[in-house]
């Protein structure tokens, strides 16, 4: 079996389905991941394929580390991410071929049931909470949002950390003490902000 070909698929928002075409028809899905740069990411699983075009898919190891190793931008972003989609791909033709699913093949499953979580928006606080409060309504236990839709800057105001305390407050609110309420800061604070706001 060769691989023939890649194609990247922008969805919603900033992400990408990746596809890897085998000449047996066999087709691995992978999900090269960058949200700020997926548009190099897609340029980078393209460079790569001009590597694998025509290689065996199951060689996954040997192709990732020849990929990996070669590159002089090893450490970076965009080609871990575009990586990482390229290996999916390749790990979801060798389940195809062997007829087992991948989580079987990296381990088989720890546990039989996981608890899941939604990502809300929102831009104000009210919206926030109505996001939250809708998302309770649909059954989650757990929701994700965001301090601010805004960007943070390195050393912020006090009214800005208002801001931020007063959305986290109006979803904590709309959902009660029952409902876990998660944070997520995309890396956006400083540290001198994170020592404030934390």
């Amino acid at each position: 079996m060769k691989i023939t070909r890649f194609e990247t698929i922008p969805i919603q928002g900033r992400a990408m389905i990746l596809k890897m075409h085998t000449d047996e028809g066999l087709i691995g899905y992978g999900e090269p991941m960058n949200y700020e740069h997926w548009r190099v990411v897609a340029q980078a699983v393209q460079d790569m394929a001009e590597y694998l075009v025509g290689r065996d898919p199951l060689q996954i190891e040997d192709h990732w580390q020849a990929m990996f190793r070669s590159s002089y931008s090893r450490s970076m972003p965009v080609l871990i991410g575009a990586l990482s989609g390229i290996e999916m791909a390749m790990w979801d033709v060798f389940g195809k071929v062997v007829g087992m699913p991948v989580w079987k093949l990296l381990g088989g499953s720890v546990r039989n049931r996981i608890r899941v979580y939604t990502g809300i928006g929102g831009d104000t606080p009210q919206a926030a909470a109505e996001a939250a409060r809708q998302a309770v309504a649909k059954g989650f236990r757990a929701v994700k949002m965001v301090v601010t839709p805004t960007p943070i800057r390195f050393v912020d105001t006090p009214k800005a950390i208002d801001a931020m305390i007063a959305r986290v407050g109006a979803v904590r609110d709309a959902v009660g003490n029952n409902v876990d309420v998660a944070v997520d800061l995309h890396r956006r604070l400083s540290p001198a902000m994170a020592a404030i706001v934390v």
